[in-house]
């Protein structure tokens, strides 16, 4: 696809499949376009990532992973997500289109909802969250924005996933406060998210409904996610004195500021806002004067009203006429006596009186009675002629197999065929994805022109099955993948300190998502393999040289860090430990850490001359040295040390030697003068 000589991409086809027809809206991470499907002909919405966000390879690929796992969510309150991809320098999803608005400008509308709103909002966004959180799936970005409100009334949560790889990036000015605003205590303080994160954003959203406010505000996204973190959020009849005070319970569980204290998860919530919810209804219909008036609905331009007839009965009247009367009306026939076999009297005209009496001829009756009985025959043969229906145009169907929807659907057309808007899938061996399988009735059936014709398109082979290759051998791993019809792709290594070398660890798709056994994927999918490289060998106590050889054997590089350490049993230039964190994933070319030895650590012998021996002794035994006196001996004197000084030190006073160097101490008694 050419790039668009701005950031719209109203006008241009994405991917040779969808053509983009309008924006619908732009946020923080993405623009949202309505779009055409080429290939199977629906609407859908589209959001394409901006360009400085799908720069970020990292980024682009939690991305992708979070969009994939969404849509294998399928839920009535869920937005459908049908496809992801990239396309140059656009990263793009494809959802499901819903015409209507969201939740936040439904709120910019109205300010506040009633209380029966504002649940019925609730329990749908539960519904859809309990779905999530059972497959394993936490939204992470629960607001009004991500709450879409359908024409025909149905209520979907949208951007599931798109809120753990949004969290990855920085966000700024308006895009962060309006996701900061619903943000749980424990992520404002760095702890992970859980289906109790959404169940809070939930309750600020409930909040917010009632009131018409966020109970948090402020200029800076740090100032709202402290008031998060160490801030209860008020009820809110505190704002609106209509609001239930269970609703206030309900806000007040919702957003309690230590998730344990929380629902513990969506579905107990909603069952709680049921009966919560008969609760009300039941109280204030037990108090009418208390129950606020609901305004009479709007008339429903789509039902039948039944009118009252205006005017006399008579006026209603209209005369039908059977087949017989319908041909003979207004023909000028004698009138008959009410006896079919006496003998018929004349039309009244203006006839003398023995023109009137003159008798009738028998056979005048007889060819009389016969033409009758043959006009009417005649007259109801024609008529029942007229009312039959005229023999239908038939046609035979094309087989379409094989062709474009688009094409298909335009021979299908020219047969003089309508064609049905719903199209049916199946898997099939042969025809490509996304072509034409067959049709509904099937090819060669002859039917009549203007009937509808449906349409199957292929879904590609059948899926196969995942086998188990974590523990085999790669070359195992390998011929067993072929063998089912996969595609081995990129084979990573990294270290193990459980599996042998060449050992299969894990198996994912091209998007990196790991695949188990009995994962059903596509004939041809890639299978990417993360392979064992052996363990880490253990280099302690050998020379540098030694070390960055054994490691350099098995593609890894030893760097000895920092000025190394002293050791009292690790000899000079040997290594003391290999810094290699448990949780730390070592690939073939990483650098490991190596700290080497310095040898014993040296001291410098203080200047203890002079000193009383026993000062002398305590402060080179602080030291870490082994303290010998050797006094010197006097005729009559008793050589204690507390008596003595220091005359010399061996090693001498300055050099540098190891602790536990012994040192001795020569030493003389002081003797007073008479």
């Amino acid at each position: 696809m050419s790039t668009p000589p701005s950031d719209s991409l109203v006008g241009h086809v994405i991917d040779r499949r969808y053509f983009v027809e309008d924006k619908i809206a732009r946020g923080g991470m993405a623009t949202v376009y309505r779009a055409l499907d080429y290939r199977l002909e629906r609407p859908v919405a589209i959001k394409v990532m901006h360009p400085h966000l799908a720069a970020d390879e990292g980024f682009t690929k939690r991305f992708i992973q979070e969009a994939r796992q969404s849509a294998r969510l399928a839920h009535p309150n869920i937005v459908n997500v049908f496809d992801q991809g990239q396309d140059g320098e656009y990263t793009y999803i494809v959802m499901e289109y819903l015409p209507g608005i969201t939740l936040r400008q439904l709120l910019k509308d109205f300010s506040t909802l009633t209380w029966e709103q504002t649940l019925d909002v609730v329990k749908a966004v539960l519904n859809g969250l309990d779905a999530a959180h059972t497959a394993g799936i936490v939204h992470r970005d629960v607001k009004p924005e991500n709450v879409l409100l359908a024409d025909d009334g149905r209520i979907k949560i949208a951007d599931f996933g798109l809120a753990r790889a949004a969290s990855h990036n920085t966000q700024t000015g308006q895009a962060l406060l309006g996701t900061v605003a619903y943000l749980s205590p424990e992520l404002v303080t760095g702890s992970p998210a859980d289906v109790r994160s959404d169940i809070y954003g939930l309750g600020i959203m409930m909040y917010e409904m009632l009131t018409g406010e966020q109970p948090f505000t402020g200029d800076e996204a740090v100032a709202i996610a402290y008031q998060h973190a160490n801030a209860s959020v008020p009820i809110p009849s505190e704002k609106n004195s209509s609001v239930p005070q269970e609703l206030d319970d309900i806000v007040r569980w919702c957003t309690e500021r230590d998730p344990a204290d929380r629902p513990s998860h969506a579905r107990a919530l909603l069952e709680n806002v049921v009966n919560i919810e008969r609760g009300i209804r039941r109280r204030l219909a037990s108090e009418p004067t208390n129950r606020a008036m609901s305004p009479a609905p709007p008339a429903d331009p789509t039902r039948t009203r039944v009118m009252t007839p205006q005017g006399s009965p008579d006026d209603q009247v209209t005369e039908v006429l059977n087949p017989a009367e319908q041909v003979f009306a207004g023909l000028d026939m004698p009138d008959y006596a009410e006896d079919p076999h006496s003998t018929p009297s004349v039309k009244k005209s203006a006839t003398t009186t023995d023109e009137k009496n003159a008798p009738k001829k028998p056979w005048a009756l007889i060819i009389t009675g016969i033409v009758v009985a043959i006009a009417a025959f005649v007259g109801g043969a024609l008529l029942w002629m007229a009312q039959q229906p005229a023999e239908p145009d038939l046609a035979v169907i094309d087989d379409v197999r094989g062709l474009e929807v688009s094409v298909a659907t335009s021979q299908l057309l020219t047969q003089g065929f309508t064609v049905s808007s719903t199209i049916a899938e199946q898997y099939d061996e042969e025809i490509a994805e996304g072509l034409v399988v067959g049709t509904d009735p099937e090819a060669g059936v002859e039917i009549e022109v203007g009937s509808e014709v449906g349409l199957i398109v292929s879904l590609g082979p059948s899926p196969i099955g995942m086998p188990a290759i974590i523990g085999l051998n790669l070359d195992n791993a390998t011929a067993l993948l072929e063998e089912r019809g996969f595609v081995v792709g990129e084979i990573d290594r990294e270290f193990s300190r459980v599996q042998p070398e060449n050992q299969v660890l894990q198996a994912s798709d091209e998007a990196g998502i790991p695949v188990g056994p009995g994962t059903e994927l596509a004939v041809g999918t890639v299978i990417n393999l993360l392979v064992s490289a052996g363990e880490i060998p253990d280099v302690t106590g050998q020379t540098l040289e030694q070390a960055r050889a054994a490691l350099d054997a098995v593609g890894l590089v030893g760097l000895p860090t920092g000025d190394g350490a002293f050791s009292d049993t690790v000899p000079l230039g040997s290594v003391i430990r290999m810094d290699v964190p448990a949780d730390q994933v070592v690939k073939p070319g990483d650098n490991i850490a190596l700290t080497v030895s310095r040898g014993p650590e040296l001291v410098t012998i203080p200047s203890v001359l002079g000193q009383n021996v026993a000062i002398a002794r305590n402060t080179l035994e602080e030291l870490g040295f082994v303290v010998r006196v050797r006094p010197q001996a006097q005729e009559g004197v008793e050589p204690t040390e507390e008596l003595s000084i220091v005359t010399a030190v061996e090693p001498s006073v300055g050099q540098q030697v190891p602790r536990g160097t012994e040192v001795i101490l020569r030493s003389v008694v002081l003797v007073e003068g008479p």
